[in-house]
């Protein structure tokens, strides 16, 4: 009787964990495919998190896995600067062909392509009719076209395309049936716009836009452009400060109608206009200017852009924009006042009569509450501008300053002094320094010497990093 049982106790039932660790250890043993035995909707969700090369290179692995890739749903090709020099062949330009022919009838969520060979406008065309015909949501094309291209008119009226990315060197031909009807995002890259009314066309064929980029685009040959769109919420403009602008461009004039625009992110040279209207519900907006034709009287521009901003909590501002309103007489009166600014960020070195505009300007923000210097502060500029002018937010509502790459200059310890006997409802200082002189023993020399400087705030809290 009790061999009986000793038998039953060393048979594994089938079911049970014992039997089930097992079998897969005996699977393994015997090289069998587990992976491949899960449903196909398993694995291709497994595919979902390669690259799209390595997405294609699964197929190698089995039978099963041979056509899976052609189903993706976010296909990425990317071409490498190094790899376009060594090879010029085409064959990138091929792959690409191949993998969008060979492409299954399921729907291409997003297709992004980018390349540093010249192409041919047709080859280009028929890659987008065919994402056209899989339903593209999100199309990024980043391509050097070999003539002037034309875009097939199916782009231009697709009704699933949500996201659109375009960067081309070429003038933009916009179709007068064009209608992004569900379009979202819209972001051109190097686009020159080719005269006014097709322009305003553009922005005004997407009533569901949400967010608009401009970068380094051209616009010489317009006068006027008219960016008229309710539904945005984020508009950047981008010109980067190398590109040489052509006399015509002085009298361009950009009107912006945005009722629910929020972000605003401007890189731009002055001497195109700015008209901002009813930008009412702004939060933050990040203003760098910067002008190559120092004739010209620039200071009614930058008051004009900083006025249609004035409702923002969070401005974001370079020394060399406040630059250009020290020539204005009695500027703080003719400063906008930012009542609903809480946060004001200097985003390059303070230098110059900057400071004196710095100063106006955080007197004309009675809410402020952050204040960060990204850059810290020149060390040749004097301090004049410092004495008997106090902000009436640093005794009201000022409570977190900071202050990047500080290194103890007289100005920068002249200010500090400044703030914290003036700011007395001051929270935290924070100093952060890139300077290798300063160690360990110096940080905490330094440290003392700023714990005992007089605070009108007697709840500050100096806290000095190095990095």
């Amino acid at each position: 009787m009790g061999e009986r049982k000793r038998q039953r106790d060393d048979i594994v039932h089938p079911h049970s964990s014992e039997n089930i660790e097992l079998s897969e250890v005996q699977n393994v043993g015997k090289g069998n495919d587990i992976i491949s035995s899960l449903p196909e909707h398993v694995l291709h969700h497994i595919l979902s998190f390669l690259s799209t090369k390595d997405a294609i290179r699964s197929s190698v692995l089995s039978t099963k896995w041979k056509y899976l890739w052609t189903s993706i749903a976010n296909i990425d090709l990317k071409e490498t600067y190094h790899l376009a020099g060594e090879k010029e062949d085409g064959s990138f330009l091929d792959f690409v062909e191949r993998v969008l022919l060979l492409h299954d009838a399921s729907d291409i969520k997003s297709l992004t392509l980018s390349s540093y060979q010249l192409v041919d406008s047709s080859r280009v065309n028929s890659w987008i009719s065919a994402s056209i015909r899989h339903n593209i949501e999100e199309l990024d094309l980043s391509l050097l076209w070999k003539t002037q291209p034309v875009l097939p008119c199916c782009l231009f009226t697709c009704q699933s395309l949500v996201a659109l990315k375009l960067s081309m060197c070429w003038v933009l031909e916009v179709p007068c049936s064009t209608q992004f009807s569900n379009l979202k995002s819209l972001k051109l890259s190097n686009v020159t716009f080719s005269d006014d009314n097709s322009t305003q066309h553009l922005f005004s064929s997407c009533p569901m836009l949400q967010e608009l980029a401009l970068l380094n685009c051209g616009w010489e040959n317009l006068m006027t452009i008219t960016i008229c769109i309710p539904s945005l919420k984020s508009l950047t403009l981008d010109n980067n400060y190398e590109f040489l602008w052509p006399e015509d461009v002085l009298s361009c004039v950009t009107k912006i109608y945005a009722a629910n625009l929020i972000h605003l992110d401007c890189f731009c040279c002055l001497i195109v206009d700015f008209r901002l209207y009813d930008l009412s519900l702004l939060v933050e907006a990040s203003i760098c200017l910067y002008e190559d034709l120092p004739e010209q009287d620039v200071t009614p521009r930058v008051l004009r852009l900083l006025t249609g901003i004035s409702n923002i909590k969070k401005l974001t501002v370079t020394s060399q924009t406040l630059e250009y309103l020290t020539p204005v007489a009695n500027l703080l009166d003719r400063l906008p006042v930012f009542y609903n600014m809480t946060h004001l960020v200097l985003h390059s070195e303070l230098f110059g009569d900057s400071f004196g505009v710095m100063i106006d300007l955080l007197e004309n923000s009675p809410q402020l509450e952050s204040l960060n210097f990204e850059e810290g502060f020149n060390p040749s500029v004097e301090d004049d501008w410092m004495w008997g002018r106090v902000p009436s937010c640093f005794a009201s509502s000022l409570k977190t300053v900071r202050i990047v790459d500080f290194d103890k200059n007289p100005v920068e310890m002249h200010f500090i002094r400044f703030l914290l006997k003036n700011a007395t409802v001051l929270e935290r200082l924070t100093l952060r320094s890139y300077s290798q002189d300063m160690k360990q023993q110096q940080q905490q020399k330094v440290s003392s010497q700023l714990n005992k400087l007089p605070r009108g705030s007697k709840s500050c809290v100096i806290e000095l990093t190095t990095t």
